[in-house]
């Protein structure tokens, strides 16, 4: 899919961070974009700019977590635009926490966004891209899903099984003429840093002053998720099947495949500083 003119594609959580980034990188190549949120206001803002520009762009709210409102938006994406070349399953969220201080809520919160938000859109939309006879989907995993890291057992579990289902899904798929896409991002300034459910503080702060402190480093680091987009556009280009984003992705990608052992050594390091000092 060399040429994005005039194709479709519909983005989970495209009101903002990395959604609103690749709405911005498809819409500069001529795409057309159906984009879903559960926030309304930042669908509003979105579609307001890319419009201003000459796009078009159908929006609508969504939670991905609910079965029937994914259907809904693949039925209205396909009826306004008339096809969807390109789906990027993106809505997701965090929750961070120690397992005695989770709550079984806060597990069903994240897996219903991050695990079957990706199902539900990939279940929908692939049955249209069948008859169809083309098309490519897009799935965010993240660095966490090939390297576990600290008080995030939940948010590296989603992100490792999103990444797995897409390789096989890739697999099954080659033989309908449909792609798939794997992105895993390292550090990105998003939303994402702001909204984590944190369950557990350290030794030196409180569960709210652990959430400030990650997202004040993010937004310190000034992380533009835009050049994860152009990444993910071009993967989509080339058909390729895991983008490893940053050089923090594919250094803990290397390490955990060489040695196991030794990533499992610092990751238990990794728990003790941060309960000491983070």
């Amino acid at each position: 899919m060399a040429d994005f003119q005039g194709k479709v594609v519909a983005i989970t959580g495209g009101a903002s961070g990395l959604g609103a980034a690749t709405a911005r990188a498809f819409a500069s190549r001529g795409a057309r974009l159906a984009l879903c949120d559960i926030d309304g206001e930042g669908l509003r803002r979105i579609k307001g700019e890319l419009e201003a520009q000459g796009s078009e762009v159908y929006t609508e709210v969504v939670d991905v977590a609910q079965s029937w409102q994914v259907e809904e938006f693949r039925d209205n994406a396909f009826k306004n635009m008339g096809r969807v070349d390109v789906l990027v399953n993106n809505a997701g969220v965090a929750c961070a926490g120690r397992l005695e201080d989770m709550a079984l809520e806060d597990w069903q919160w994240i897996m219903g966004i991050n695990l079957w938000g990706v199902i539900h859109g990939t279940h929908f939309f692939y049955e249209r891209m069948l008859r169809q006879g083309s098309g490519h989907i897009v799935n965010i995993s993240s660095a966490a899903g090939m390297a576990p890291l600290p008080m995030l057992a939940s948010y590296c579990g989603t992100k490792s099984a999103v990444l797995a289902m897409t390789r096989v899904w890739r697999a099954e798929a080659a033989e309908h003429n449909i792609g798939f896409t794997a992105v895993c991002p390292g550090f990105m300034t998003t939303n994402i840093s702001k909204s984590v459910r944190t369950c557990s503080g350290t030794r030196r702060r409180t569960p709210e002053e652990f959430t400030e402190r990650v997202d004040k480093f993010f937004r310190r680091g000034n992380y533009d998720p835009a050049i994860t987009a152009e990444l993910l556009v071009k993967a989509v280009q080339r058909d390729k099947g895991i983008v490893r984003g940053g050089f923090e992705t594919k250094f803990a990608d290397t390490a955990n495949r060489l040695s196991r052992t030794f990533a499992d050594y610092i990751l238990r390091i990794s728990v003790r500083l941060n309960n000491r000092w983070a």
